[in-house]
C-alpha cells in the first residue's frame, strides 16, 4: 500500500509521515531528500544544474544515492558520504525547489523513486507525490495550513536544531521565504503543487502531529473497511465466547497495525475463531483442503478468508497467496506446527514458516490461546458448552531480529527463533 502526502512548505509533512509511518508499521520515503542529496551533490561538484546534459551524465553516471536506517535514525548519503545533516543546511534549501523544477532530473529520479515503492507498504511525502510520483497511490493526503503558522513551526524548529544561531533567525523573513516557495511550488510548468481530485484534504492549523495522525489512520481504516459477512460472523461468535468460555484478551498493546504474519499455537478448530476477536483488522489464514469439507466448519472459515494451502513445503502457491495478501497490508494467521497439538504442547515448526518470514521480511506477532485444548481437542467431535479461553498476545518481532544472521542459515534460524518465542509465551501463561 501507498500512502501519499502532499503539500507546501512547512506544513509538517515529514514530522507527520515518519508518525504515520511508525503507527502503521510501514517504510517511511522521503523523496525531498532525494532531490536534496542532488541539489548538494551539483554544488559540492560543481555541475550548472542548468547544464542539462551535464547534469543527466552525473545522475546517470555519478550519483549513487542510498540510506541506512539504525536504532530508529535514518542517515542520507551521496557517494558513501553522509550527507544527512548538510542537505537540510540553508544553502541546499535555498537551491532544491529551482532543481525540483526541471523536467531532465525529475525524468530520472522519480523512476528511482517509483522503484523503491514498488511491491512495499510506503509513506511518502512531497509536493507532487500523489499527482505525479505515485498517481495510484492507495490513499492520497493534502495537507495545508496558514502561511502564519507554517512560518512559526518553521522557526520553532530551527530554535531546536541550531539554538545557538537563535539571533539570526527572523520570523517575517522565514514567512516571506515561505510564501516565495508556494508561488514557486505552486506555478511551475513541470509538476506543480497542487492537490488531486482524490486527495483528503486535511488542515493542520489546529491539529499537533497526533490529531493528524489519527485523521489519517481513520481514512486508511475506511479504505480497507471489514466485508459485512466477515463482520458479522465475527459479532456472533464474539457473543459465543463470551457468553459460554469467558474469552479474555491480554497483551493488545503489542499488536501493530498493517501488514503482519501471526503465529500461534494450534490445538482446537476454535483457533481461527478466537483470533478473530483478537485483532480489529479483517484476518487471514490458511486451512487444510479436508476443513472446508466440513460442513458447518466449511462455509465458517470460508467468509472468515481462509485460503486451502499447505505449509508442508515453502511451495510457490502458499508463498503467491500469503505475499498477496501482506502486500494489500492485511494480516495472515499461519499455524506453524501444521496440525492440532493433542496434548497443548507446541509442536516443531513446519520449515515453511522461516522461509515465508525471510522472504516477506514482514513483521511476526506471536499469540498464545489457553483453553480450546479442554473445551474441544483433537479427540472430541464436538465442543464442550462451557470453559475458559484466554489469548495472551507477544511482543511483535521485527525482521530486523534476524538481519546479520548468515543467509545460509537464516531459514533455520527464523525457524527456531520464532518456535522458542511461542513456547516462551507458552511457559510465562500456561
Amino acid at each position: 500500500m501507498i500512502i501519499a502526502i502532499d503539500g507546501p512548505a512547512g506544513v509538517g509533512k515529514s514530522t507527520i509521515a515518519k508518525a504515520l509511518a511508525q503507527k502503521l508499521n510501514f517504510s517511511y520515503f522521503d523523496t525531498g531528500a532525494m532531490y536534496r542529496a542532488a541539489t548538494y551533490a551539483f554544488i559540492k561538484n560543481s555541475i550548472d544544474y542548468e547544464n542539462e546534459t551535464k547534469v543527466v551524465d552525473f545522475l546517470n553516471n555519478n550519483f549513487n544515492y542510498y540510506f541506512k536506517e539504525e536504532n530508529g535514525n535514518r542517515n542520507y548519503f551521496v557517494n558513501d558520504e553522509d550527507v544527512t545533516e548538510i542537505i537540510r543546511s540553508t544553502y541546499v534549501t535555498d537551491l532544491v525547489s529551482k532543481i525540483a523544477t526541471k523536467e531532465y532530473i525529475r525524468k530520472i529520479l522519480v523512476p528511482l523513486q517509483r522503484q523503491y515503492a514498488e511491491n512495499r507498504d510506503v509513506v511518502t511525502e512531497g509536493r507532487d507525490i500523489g499527482s505525479v510520483v505515485f498517481p495510484n497511490a492507495d490513499v492520497k493526503i493534502y495537507l495545508t495550513a496558514k502561511a502564519s503558522v507554517r512560518a512559526e513551526r518553521r522557526f520553532q524548529d530551527y530554535l531546536d536544531k541550531y539554538p545557538q544561531d537563535f539571533a539570526s533567525f527572523d520570523k517575517q523573513q522565514i514567512l516571506l521565504d515561505i510564501q516565495k516557495r508556494d508561488e514557486m511550488d505552486s506555478t511551475r510548468k513541470f509538476s506543480p503543487l497542487k492537490k488531486t481530485p482524490d486527495a483528503f484534504l486535511i488542515d493542520t492549523s489546529n491539529l499537533d502531529v497526533n490529531g493528524v495522525v489519527n485523521k489519517i489512520v481513520k481514512i486508511v481504516k475506511k479504505k480497507t473497511k471489514i466485508k459485512f459477512s466477515y463482520r458479522f460472523v465475527k459479532k456472533f461468535f464474539l457473543f459465543f465466547l463470551k457468553f459460554f468460555y469467558k474469552l479474555e484478551i491480554f497483551g493488545k498493546e503489542n499488536i501493530i497495525e498493517g501488514k503482519s504474519i501471526i503465529i500461534s499455537n494450534h490445538v482446537s478448530f476454535l483457533d481461527p475463531i478466537i483470533l478473530t476477536q483478537v485483532f480489529d483488522e479483517e484476518l487471514n489464514f490458511i486451512a487444510k483442503k479436508s476443513i472446508f469439507k466440513k460442513f458447518f466448519l466449511g462455509k465458517i472459515i470460508k467468509i472468515l478468508n481462509a485460503h486451502e494451502i499447505s505449509l508442508n513445503s515453502p511451495n510457490i502457491k502458499t508463498f503467491r497467496i500469503i505475499d498477496s495478501i501482506l502486500k494489500a497490508n492485511k494480516k495472515i494467521i499461519l499455524f506453524p506446527e501444521g496440525q492440532r497439538s493433542e496434548d497443548g504442547q507446541i509442536l516443531k515448526f513446519l520449515p515453511g514458516i522461516g522461509f515465508l518470514v525471510n522472504l516477506t521480511k514482514a513483521l511476526v506477532i506471536p499469540v498464545y490461546i489457553k483453553g480450546p485444548l479442554e473445551i474441544w481437542s483433537k479427540k472430541r467431535k464436538l465442543p464442550k458448552m462451557f470453559g475458559k479461553i484466554k489469548c495472551f498476545i507477544g511482543k511483535p518481532v521485527y525482521f530486523t531480529e534476524f538481519e546479520g544472521i548468515d543467509k545460509e542459515k537464516k531459514v533455520e534460524y527464523i525457524n527456531a527463533f520464532l518456535e522458542k518465542n511461542l513456547k516462551d509465551l507458552q511457559k510465562k501463561h500456561y
